[in-house]
C-alpha cells in the first residue's frame, strides 16, 4: 500500500544546493522509531510499519542555508491520508479541550501584539491563518474584529471552523484573496516545497501586509539527533519532535529562514521589545515570569525563538 509513497529529495528545499552532509539516517522499522511513530498516530500507521521494508528515515543538513530537512518524504497521498485519517484518530488534540487560562493567553498576548505592531483597527483588517489546524488563533482573532479567513486540509477541522464562524479559502483560490495580515503557526517545517507555498502566500498579501512564519525551535537539534533519545517528552531539552519522522522534514536555522524569505522578495520586520513586554499577559507563576521576561530577547536580540515576521515591501 505505502510501497511506493516515498519522495527523495536531491537538493535543499530552501536553496537548492546539492551539497548536503547526513546528520542521521536509520530504518523506519528501528523499533524506538516504530514506537515513537505508534505512540503519536496509534494504530492507523500499522500497515504503513509493515510493508515499509527499505526507506530510511535519513535526516541532512544543506551546507548552503544550514537547512536540516528529511531526504526521503511522503508523497500527497500519503500525507494527505496522514494528515485526514491519523491525526483525527490517533493521540492529536479535540477542539474542545480544556487548556486552562495560560494556554490560550499565549494566543492572546500574540494577537494583541501584532495588532498593536500593524497600527490599525482591527475591523479594517483582513485576516488569514494558513494551517489553522482548530482554529483557535483565528477565532481569537475574530472575537477582537478582525475579518477571519482559514485555510486547512482536514475536513473535520474546516467544518469546525466554519461552524464558529470562520471563512474558509480554498487553495485554488487563495490569490484572489489580498490580506493585511497571514498566520503560519507550526507550517513550515511540514511542507515538500517551502519555496513555492512561500511565494503563493505572497501574492495574496497586500503591499505592507506582513506574514508571520512560527516553527518548532531548532537550538540544539544537532545534540538531540546525536543523543537520539525517541522517549525525551515534546518541549524538552533533548525532543526530537522538531524532526518527527513524516511530518517535521524540515528543521530551520535561523539562516535558512532568512535565506527562503529572501528567495520570494520578504524582509523581516521585528515588534519592538518595549512594545512586546506592553501585551504580554499571564505573570501567575515563576515559569511563566521567566519567560516573559526573556521571550522579547530571545526574538529581537539573541535570534533563537523560531518566530519570524516578513514583510511585503512590492506587488
Amino acid at each position: 500500500m505505502y510501497r511506493n509513497s516515498f519522495v527523495k529529495r536531491n537538493k535543499c528545499p530552501i536553496c537548492s544546493s546539492k551539497e548536503f552532509k547526513t546528520i542521521y539516517s536509520g530504518e523506519f522499522l528501528n523499533e524506538e522509531v516504530s514506537i515513537y511513530l505508534k505512540n503519536a498516530y496509534g494504530t492507523s500507521l500499522n500497515s504503513f510499519l509493515q510493508s515499509v521494508n527499505d526507506a530510511n528515515y535519513s535526516v541532512l543538513q544543506c551546507s548552503g542555508c544550514d537547512l536540516i530537512f528529511q531526504e526521503y518524504i511522503p508523497n500527497s497521498e500519503f500525507i494527505t491520508k496522514l494528515y485526514s485519517q491519523c491525526n483525527e484518530t490517533g493521540s492529536f488534540p479535540s477542539p474542545v479541550k480544556d487548556y486552562g487560562l495560560s494556554y490560550y493567553s499565549i494566543y492572546c498576548q500574540d494577537i494583541f501584539q501584532i495588532l498593536a505592531f500593524i497600527d490599525k483597527p482591527p475591523s479594517s483588517l483582513k485576516v488569514l491563518d494558513f494551517g489553522m489546524g482548530w482554529g483557535r488563533w483565528a477565532l481569537m482573532t475574530k472575537a477582537l474584529g478582525c475579518e477571519v479567513y482559514g485555510v486547512e486540509l482536514s475536513d473535520r477541522k474546516v467544518e469546525f471552523a466554519k461552524n464558529n464562524g470562520i471563512n474558509i479559502v480554498q487553495l485554488d483560490r487563495m490569490p484572489m484573496q489580498k490580506f493585511d495580515f497571514i498566520n503560519t503557526d507550526q507550517v513550515f517545517e511540514h511542507l515538500a516545497n517551502p519555496v513555492d507555498v512561500l511565494a503563493e502566500l505572497k501574492q495574496s498579501l497586500k503591499v505592507g501586509g506582513i506574514i508571520k512564519i512560527c516553527v518548532p525551535n531548532s537550538f540544539g537539534i544537532r545534540y538531540r539527533l546525536h543523543k537520539m533519545d525517541w522517549t525525551a517528552p515534546k518541549g524538552s531539552f533533548k525532543s526530537l519532535n522538531p524532526v518527527a519522522p513524516l511530518e517535521h522534514i524540515n528543521c530551520f536555522y535561523r539562516k535558512s529562514m532568512l535565506n527562503l524569505a529572501e528567495t520570494v522578495g520578504l524582509s523581516e520586520v521585528k515588534i519592538p521589545m518595549m512594545m512586546q513586554y506592553k501585551y504580554i499577559s499571564a505573570w501567575d507563576s515563576p515559569k511563566r515570569i521567566l519567560r516573559n521576561l526573556l521571550m522579547p530577547i530571545y526574538r529581537n536580540i539573541l535570534g533563537l525563538q523560531n518566530y519570524y515576521l516578513f514583510k511585503n515591501s512590492v506587488s
